[in-house]
């Protein structure tokens, strides 16, 4: 039967031999009728030794039971469908990852079976390396917020099983914490953690025991040996101690402070052999950074109860590390004076450090943010609650960038509370870009009303009219006319009304527009009309009530508001499901507010705004450029208040004084 079956799939012949997934043909006996090249590439085995051979050939051993049995479904079965997985095997014993699928079909009446097969190594791998990518960050999530959550008082206690969590999770026999000496020529051991059964450290390693780790210590280099035999000549001290603990694979990093050396952690496997990847280096750098954190909280809480000297030291290795940070970091005390500040606020303002301290910091606040500022320290003060702050800061030259500070407070041993603690960044780019972008959408709104009149003043004054002088000529026509032709009398009366009808809807497309009341008669009298014509056309009830509204309001504000009112109306009409709305007016000398109410389903206001949908991000661009504020409080079934604020007083930001 081979040959006729061979012959049947000769018209595909060209399709298979150019596939880039190996196709192989089955007979009903599972061997190899059909290897196409992209299968000898796969497998390593050429078609002429591969034809004839069954199929378990080219299927490690672990995989052959499952896929004879997904073959043999396909054989009592019209198709399997889906894909079957397998180990694949090459000559040399290599195995590789593949996923297949079988389709059975007939020629010659014979049965065949053919098998598309692709190598999924990549995917495989990045598969896995997602997997343990994933699994790290949640490990080192949690592993962080144990230590970095501890009280100062249980950290020690908590070292030593957070070293073999780490063990565990990465499959290391030992992990191990070191400090370096004050005189800077030893290493002792602050914490270790040991499988059972592995030799413990040395509890202190000096130049003469092993000079050559330790001077790569000093260095700042990471020492990585897969292999104790990888370590170079001038290491047999270092060699020789691994061995005599039975190490196989070890790994240095050293840890920082200040970007001094300052101590290492080490890691060690007695049982297998590690390579040590970039990666797996990348996560030992951030390990050891959570224990030597938590091991400086230790030691800082046993130097406050020492002595007040150590206390003073601890606290000049936190301004050591904040002079080198990029960012302005400070601090104050309880009564709000600042008593901290690192060299970068001196290399914004061009000012000495001293020149912050007390209320010096806010001699450098633009004039028209201080106050602000103030209120804003103040209440979280009161409070003992975080706080974040823009500000205008005044920097070298004299000129104003924007700065946004964040404060946490911070207490003493006792508990007290201290002041804060904080940083400052400079976000002028931001800032300047949200600029930028605020002056579009004004463009663009300015832009958008004034077509808005274009079209309507086309409307009114040509298209309008043009209608009007239609009605009356058709009107003419009908009156000489007279009774002649009854048909035709029909005729014109329907024309005359048709034309009536769309003068009315062109006029009322016109208002839509750009309302002519909101320019003569003022936004009260041109928000109740909107009000009567949307309850007239959608059969809603809509009442409006008005209060203290003032004639001669500024005309940018009047057309915002006239535009959130439109809008925030056909969204109630449209989605709410309501048949009541109350739209209240309201001027109380400060601000004008806007609230429009139903009683309907409500909505889910985030959602919204993310999809930018129900004309939201619309009305609060247009707010934004009065200075108002958009609120929305919808919750179902108890419908949804829209309230738009403008602040009558409002001017922008004057310059420095």
């Amino acid at each position: 039967m081979k040959q006729p079956i061979l012959e049947t799939l000769a018209p595909v012949d060209g399709v298979v031999r150019s596939a880039m997934d190996a196709i192989v043909v089955l007979d009903d006996r599972l061997r190899v009728l059909v290897f196409n090249p992209a299968a000898e590439r796969m497998f390593g085995v050429p078609q002429r030794q591969a034809v004839g051979v069954e199929l378990e050939r080219f299927v490690a051993d672990r995989s052959r039971g499952r896929l004879a049995a997904d073959v043999e479904a396909a054989i009592d079965g019209p198709t399997r469908g889906g894909l079957l997985t397998f180990a694949g095997l090459r000559p040399d014993g290599g195995e590789f990852p593949c996923e297949a699928s079988v389709a059975p079909h007939t020629a010659n009446g014979g049965r065949l079976f053919t098998v598309v097969i692709r190598d999924i190594t990549q995917r495989t791998h990045s598969q896995e390396s997602l997997r343990r990518q994933i699994a790290f960050e949640t490990f080192f999530f949690d592993l962080s917020r144990t230590l970095i959550g501890l009280p100062e008082e249980r950290v020690d206690e908590n070292m030593v099983p957070g070293l073999g969590r780490v063990g565990a999770f990465l499959g290391l026999d030992r992990v191990t914490l070191l400090e370096l000496s004050a005189d800077r020529k030893a290493m002792t051991v602050a914490y270790s953690w040991s499988a059972g059964g592995v030799a413990a450290p040395s509890p202190r390693i000096t130049a003469e025991t092993q000079p050559w780790w330790l001077g790569q210590v000093m260095r700042g280099q990471v020492t990585l040996a897969a292999r104790v035999d990888d370590l170079p000549g001038e290491a047999s001290r270092e060699k020789r101690y691994l061995i005599e603990r039975g190490v196989v694979s070890a790994a240095s990093i050293p840890l920082r402070v200040g970007g001094e050396i300052a101590g290492a952690i080490t890691f060690a496997t007695v049982e297998r052999q590690e390579t040590w990847p970039p990666e797996m280096v990348n996560r030992l750098r951030a390990i050891g950074d959570i224990f030597w954190n938590a091991l400086k909280r230790h030691q800082a809480m046993q130097a406050r109860i020492a002595v007040q000297a150590q206390v003073r030291e601890s606290e000049e290795r936190f301004r050591l590390i904040a002079s080198t940070a990029p960012v302005i970091i400070w601090m104050s005390d309880a009564d709000n004076r600042t008593t901290y500040v690192n060299e970068s606020w001196t290399a914004m303002t061009g000012l000495p450090l001293d020149a912050a301290l007390g209320a010096g910091w806010a001699d450098t606040i633009h004039s028209a943010d201080r106050e602000g500022c103030r209120e804003v320290y103040t209440s979280a003060s009161a409070q003992h609650a975080p706080f974040s702050v823009e500000y205008r800061l005044r920097c070298r030259g004299g000129e104003f960038r924007w700065a946004f500070a964040h404060g946490v407070p911070r207490y003493d041993v006792d508990g007290a509370f201290a002041g804060y603690i904080g940083s400052a960044i400079d976000v002028t780019e931001r800032k300047e870009a949200e600029d930028l972008l605020s002056s579009l959408s004004q463009r663009l709104i300015e832009a958008q009303e004034q077509e808005r009149a274009r079209v309507a003043r086309e409307l009114h004054d040509d298209i309008n009219q043009r209608l009007a002088l239609l009605l009356l000529s058709l009107e003419i026509v009908r009156q000489r006319l007279g009774s002649v032709d009854p048909h035709l009398e029909r005729q014109l009366a329907e024309a005359i009304a048709t034309a009536s009808t769309l003068t009315s809807d062109v006029q009322n497309l016109s208002h839509r527009l750009h309302s002519s009341r909101l320019q003569t008669v003022g936004l009260e009298s041109a928000a109740r009309g909107v009000c009567r014509e949307l309850s007239d056309r959608s059969g809603v009830e809509i009442e409006f009530q008005s209060e203290g509204i003032l004639a001669g309001l500024p005309e940018d504000v009047s057309i915002c508001l006239y535009r959130v009112l439109q809008e925030a109306l056909q969204n109630a009409i449209k989605h709410s499901g309501s048949r009541q709305i109350t739209v209240a007016l309201r001027n109380d000398a400060t601000a004008l507010t806007l609230a429009v109410l139903d009683a309907g389903k409500g909505f889910d206001r985030g959602k919204a705004l993310k999809n930018r949908g129900l004309g939201l991000v619309s009305m609060k661009e247009r707010l934004k450029l009065v200075d108002g504020q958009l609120t929305i409080e919808a919750r179902s079934p108890a419908g949804t208040a829209v309230r738009a604020v403008v602040p009558l007083n409002a001017s922008p930001p004057g310059a420095e004084v």
